[in-house]
């Protein structure tokens, strides 16, 4: 006896009938009630203008010429403020109530950026004084550019290592300096390109585990470069690369300068006890107050501890060569006073030597393309952190173009490529920075330091600088990814980590011993691979019901207790079905329908992961149901969304030619991947009583289809409903599949 339909049941399926042709192959969200588009007449009486089609909206009246030249001006202003920020910010400012903290704010940030950016000189290998350049200009575009209050951009340690890759062929320092700025030019210009053609996504190529590992290999580059100025090596030869640098560092040991390496190592405990003062004052003002006021005053100098450092490190070079008639370890020596002259960065003489030449060059171009993406990946991760915690939003690509453009114009005022930090960048947000005021500010400390303060570095010893970069350097090591990276070192399918802990391997190794370059190359060239690997072979797992979690579905290979039915192979495909992975999608398939437990008669596809079907999937498909019908074999689709379901119902909904059946066995594609089983089951069932064969106990009879049809509740929010008649007519149009069940 067939089992009656509930009632709402009954409902759903006449309203489905009723909808017209052209809205009842559609998506979900666009699905309108047939009595919300009917005239006022036609909901009142059946009839009427129109009937079930839709009403037309009133044609929107004109526009006057003054209201078109007012809407064209809004729309160029918005256009402008976008491109320009301080446009937008500027008018606005708030200058009673901002003005202080953004005073206060980029002078306190300025001053650490004198001192951080000479450190960041030393490991880019070029003049000192180039650092204080990268806090000048490249500040002051930003500001009027970029969309982040908080970012602070000079100089970074990381687009630092990634300058001295390139600059390690070159063994003259004047020579470094000047090809540097033309690097800045070439990344700005390919940070500009990127941002106007809104190309921000392509940081995401370089992933958490590739930037780990070559900021790794890049900090043991480092380390063993400034061992040099820690040791006080003047007159060490130039190494290129990791071995050949270790190689001159132990010839030149003979000349350590003893003075230079003990204030070193003191300076470097200095650091140490700053930090550590630092990490109790922060956690004493997260406790509940009153707290005493020189805990803030102590966390602001721990904060400033490289401009204490340098302060100590300097008096103590004066004095020592005061009382010595001349300094006893090496210092930095005269640094040019001024602000930096402007001169275009390809007019310099290495850069002219450079281009034409072409010593280089395609290196240098490839090597501006990473050092730009790796300085905006600096930058805006940090500028990310800030603006979720303080809840505004940033703009990725405008980001990308202004910090492109601070590097091209500070490459005419003698600057290497700028980058953000994330130490600068946090302290702006804890001394009260409001707007990209405080870049403007910025400047104006800078400035006045290289007009007037200058002379005072001459007595800096490069060994407290290399003591600043040693201590900083130490903090970028990560070589606690790497262990938990080994620790998950097992099987993908069953959750391991093993691709990325070769790539952190990959980026390490290839960065220290073939240079950045090479190493975030290939690195991203294994992990690019490994996207298209899983493009062309995504995974297809046979499904089992797991009783003890309430009949979800999961994969039978990993969760052995999953219950199976017989005659029906249920198989899920994790990921785009496109022509990269069709054939590898049928072989699969096929596989697994014939290295099944028993004969399989109906499988059903679990396509809830399958995101986008294209032309070449399509005919996958068609031709691999065709030979299936041949063998007695039907399919159904469950949990098809969106565009996926639309193709399938274009394409198999309907029967391929007089006489034939649909090739997918199902009245309905909104269903979910429950209803399919169930409606796989009684098919089966039929079939068994068609042929005579015994039916399992547990899948006999009226009982079978009374439960197959009371447990499925129908089809997925709009559809049809799961009724007695269901797979009687496999393949009919769903309007009259439902009308019959009626």
């Amino acid at each position: 006896m067939q089992a009656k339909p509930p009632s709402d049941l009954t409902s759903a399926v006449r309203r489905a009938a009723d909808v017209p042709e052209e809205r009842r192959v559609t998506r979900l969200g666009d699905w309108v009630a047939p009595s919300q588009g009917r005239s006022p007449a036609a909901r009142a009486g059946g009839a009427g203008d129109g009937g079930g089609d839709y009403n037309r909206m009133e044609d929107a009246p004109e526009l006057s010429n003054f209201e078109k030249v007012a809407s064209a001006a809004s729309y160029v202003k918005h256009c402008a403020i976008a491109r320009v920020p301080v446009l937008g910010w500027l008018p606005r400012y708030k200058w009673k109530e901002d003005f202080f903290y953004d005073f206060v704010g980029g002078a306190t940030i300025a001053l650490i950026c004198l001192v951080q950016t000479l450190a960041h000189a030393a490991i880019a290998t070029t003049d000192v004084i180039q650092g204080p350049y990268c806090a000048f200009v490249p500040p002051f575009v930003y500001a009027m550019l970029g969309t982040s209050p908080h970012a602070s951009i000079s100089s970074g340690a990381i687009a630092a290592i990634l300058i001295a890759d390139q600059l390690q062929y070159f063994h003259d320092l004047e020579e470094r300096t000047q090809l540097a700025s033309l690097l800045a030019l070439i990344s700005g210009i390919w940070l500009v390109v990127l941002g106007l053609c809104k190309a921000a996504y392509l940081v995401r190529f370089l992933s958490q585990s590739l930037i780990s590992g070559f900021v790794t290999g890049g900090s043991v580059l480092i380390l063993e470069g400034q061992l040099k100025n820690l040791l006080g090596l003047m007159k060490m030869e130039h190494g290129v690369g990791f071995i050949d640098t270790g190689r001159c560092l132990i010839q030149a040991l003979p000349q350590t300068n003893f003075v230079g390496f003990a204030l070193g190592i003191m300076m470097m405990g200095v650091l140490q006890l700053m930090m550590w003062l630092k990490k109790y004052t922060v956690a004493r003002l997260k406790q509940k107050g009153p707290h005493p006021k020189w805990v803030k005053a102590a966390k602001i100098v721990s904060e400033m501890k490289e401009l204490v450092l340098v302060a100590l490190s300097t008096t103590f070079a004066y004095v020592t060569a005061q009382m010595y008639g001349g300094p006893i370890l090496p210092v930095v020596g005269d640094i040019t006073p001024g602000l930096p002259p402007f001169k275009p960065a390809y007019d310099l003489p290495a850069s002219r030597n450079m281009l034409e030449t072409h010593y280089r060059l395609q290196e240098f171009i490839f090597g501006g393309f990473l050092v730009a993406l790796t300085s905006f990946l600096t930058t805006y991760a940090t500028s990310k952190k800030q603006a979720l915690h303080h809840g505004y939003q940033i703009d990725a690509s405008q980001e990308m173009f202004a910090l492109g453009m601070a590097g091209a114009c500070g490459s005419f005022f003698g600057s290497f490529t700028p980058s953000g930090s994330l130490s600068r960048t946090s302290l702006a947000s804890e001394v009260g920075v409001k707007t990209q005021m405080s870049g403007l500010m910025k400047i104006v400390v800078v400035g006045t330091s290289l007009s007037f303060f200058t002379p005072v570095l001459y007595y800096l010893p490069k060994a407290a600088l290399a003591a600043i970069i040693l201590r900083s350097t130490w903090t970028l090591v990560d070589f606690k990814m790497a262990r938990e990276l080994w620790r998950a070192c097992k099987p993908y399918h069953v959750g391991g980590l093993t691709r990325d802990f070769v790539v952190w391997w990959i980026a390490f190794f290839l960065t220290i011993f073939l240079g950045v370059l090479y190493g975030i190359g290939s690195a991203v060239l294994f992990s690019v691979l490994m996207i298209v690997k899983d493009a062309a072979s995504p995974r297809v797992v046979v499904l089992g019901q797991i009783e003890s979690l309430g009949n979800i579905w999961r994969d039978a290979d990993v969760w052995t207790e999953g219950r199976t039915f017989p005659g029906i192979l249920v198989v899920e495909f994790r990921g785009p079905l496109s022509f990269a992975c069709a054939d590898y999608f049928m072989e699969e398939l096929e596989k697994r329908r014939m290295n099944a437990a028993s004969t399989v008669d109906i499988v059903v596809l679990a396509f809830g992961s399958v995101h986008d079907l294209d032309k070449s999937a399509i005919e996958m498909l068609r031709e691999l149901l065709t030979e299936w019908r041949k063998r007695g074999v039907s399919c159904i689709v469950a949990d098809a969304k969106s565009r996926v379901r639309l193709l399938l119902e274009q394409y198999f909904a309907s029967a391929p030619g007089k006489g034939k059946a649909a090739l997918l066995d199902q009245p309905a594609f909104m269903i979910s991947l429950d209803d399919a089983v169930n409606l796989a089951k009684r098919n089966v069932a039929r079939r068994t009583r068609n042929t005579g064969l015994a039916v399992p106990p547990e899948d006999a009879g009226e009982s079978l289809i009374r439960n197959s049809t009371q447990g499925c509740g129908g089809w997925r929010q709009g559809g049809s409903a799961a009724t007695g008649q269901l797979g009687e007519k496999p393949g009919e149009d769903f309007a009259r599949a439902t009308s019959a069940a009626v």
